[in-house]
């Protein structure tokens, strides 16, 4: 029987939302509906919890966790992609050559492209056109799409919040929406005139954006990718190397393995340990805490395939020697995820339980396990890219004094979190670094102010 159908004894016939079918297609639907589960299964896996120390007291105390969530490496089931280019054909995009820049990187996204994805081309100057509406990209349409990339014209203003409204409008006006993942790619050098950009909501649509040029507004572009789920700007200064962003891009979306990646942690507060619980904020991901349950929200978006994901939680336990002198294992949270995935509807997967040995006699060493490390580099690096950020941010400003203290505060503080073998740093950590170096250098290459000795800090994750 399907879910959600019934069947009459006389007719032997299936009525699934108000359609008749014969019992040989409710058998067909019925294999068809259990072939999505099964290609659905174990897509995206929840981890063992990491903890920063092995036990807690049974007076007042606080748990720090580390939750994570995997998507599966394989690449044979994905979402399909739907994309719109908005792109910048402004008479500004004539100097230096961007024009020819961004359509060169616009043939290498059409050619990467597979006939199971699709791609709408939006232009904007004064105002926006929709040049082609969503296509597959099979051999034939590339070749169309390639031909009217090659004939684009730059002349006239930069009115970006058009080009995004129409890109947006292109997505909301999708009839076939059946496990396929909407993203946008702006491609401008972010000289925005009229209009502003930061005012349009992109809703659930991811918004890459590429600014082309070495006198690209850097904080409008970033601003106009950072209000989307998952959005990043890159930076493309000139015209060397413009496939390489796109291709790095590329290679996540066109693995997109699931999509409304949630993640709920229930806490155990009535007649439970927890007193309170705290979620650390994340740039890969967005918090909502319901104020009357406690239950936090944590939402991804999409997971590529082979792509990891980590909360870390702190929950601060109560006082519980009025009740209990003894040593026990104390049940403090629940985490549950579930996500959408080849058309199937949100499935909450098996939930994971957060819990810890409180004792008398806890332990004096937090963070002495292989484990507990692992949870303090992940809350070092959360810790330690925020002030990344702020030195990033500073510098888009032109602040390059502030931005180089924020960034010596940052090693500085890297400096004592050495861990096992003292070598290494966290991948993400000194990604993060190396990109804010180049990008300063990038800007004030002429400041002889901007001399910062870069040292090797550890961390072993």
């Amino acid at each position: 029987m399907v879910a959600g159908g019934t069947c009459s004894p006389k007719s032997q016939r299936f009525r699934v939302r108000g359609v008749r079918m014969g019992k040989k297609d409710g058998k067909l639907l019925e294999m068809l509906l259990e072939n999505i589960l099964r290609r659905t299964k174990g897509l995206v896996t929840i981890k063992p919890v990491k903890y920063f120390k092995e036990d807690a007291a049974l007076t007042a105390d606080t748990v720090t966790a580390e939750v994570k969530i995997n998507a599966t490496s394989s690449t044979t089931v994905r979402e399909r992609l739907d994309l719109v280019a908005v792109l910048d054909v402004s008479g500004s995009m004539r100097d230096d050559n961007k024009i020819e820049s961004l359509k060169k990187a616009m043939k290498f996204v059409i050619m990467k492209l597979t006939p199971v994805d699709r791609l709408s081309i939006v232009t904007f100057s004064d105002g926006a056109t929709r040049l082609s509406p969503l296509r597959s990209m099979t051999p034939a349409a590339q070749n169309e799409l390639t031909a009217l990339v090659d004939g684009l014209k730059a002349g006239g203003w930069t009115n970006i919040q058009a080009g995004l409204e129409t890109g947006l409008a292109v997505i909301a006006g999708r009839v076939n929406t059946m496990a396929r993942t909407a993203n946008i790619f702006l491609m401008s050098d972010g000289k925005q005139k009229p209009g502003d950009a930061r005012q349009v909501d992109p809703g659930q649509v991811a918004i890459y954006t590429f600014g082309f040029g070495s006198g690209t507004d850097h904080q409008l572009m970033s601003d106009i990718a950072k209000k989307s789920p998952g959005g990043t700007f890159n930076n493309l200064p000139d015209g060397s190397k413009v496939s390489l962003a796109f291709s790095q891009l590329l290679g996540g979306l066109l693995t997109v393995v699931a999509q409304d990646v949630e993640l709920t942690i229930t806490p155990k507060t009535e007649e439970g340990d927890v007193d309170t619980i705290l979620v650390f904020p994340g740039t890969d991901y967005t918090r909502a805490t319901d104020a009357a349950t406690g239950v936090v929200t944590i939402k991804f978006g999409t997971l590529f395939a082979g792509e990891g994901r980590r909360v870390v939680v702190t929950l601060n336990l109560k006082d519980v020697t009025a009740r209990s002198s003894e040593e026990y294992d104390a049940p403090l949270a629940e985490a549950q995820h579930s996500f959408t995935a080849q058309a199937r509807p949100r499935d909450r997967q098996v939930p994971q339980d957060i819990q810890i040995k409180r004792t008398p006699s806890p332990s004096q060493s937090p963070g002495a396990s292989s484990k507990a490390r692992q949870v303090q580099a992940e809350v070092a690096r959360r810790q330690h890219a925020d002030a990344i950020r702020q030195a990033r941010l500073l510098a888009d400003s032109g602040q390059l004094d502030e931005a180089r203290y924020k960034l010596v505060d940052a090693q500085n503080a890297l400096d004592d979190i050495v861990l096992d073998d003292g070598e290494k740093l966290v991948d993400s950590l000194r990604t993060e670094l190396l990109q804010l170096i180049i990008f300063l250098f990038e800007i004030f290459l002429a400041s002889k102010s901007f001399n910062i000795k870069f040292k090797k800090f550890s961390i072993n994750e």
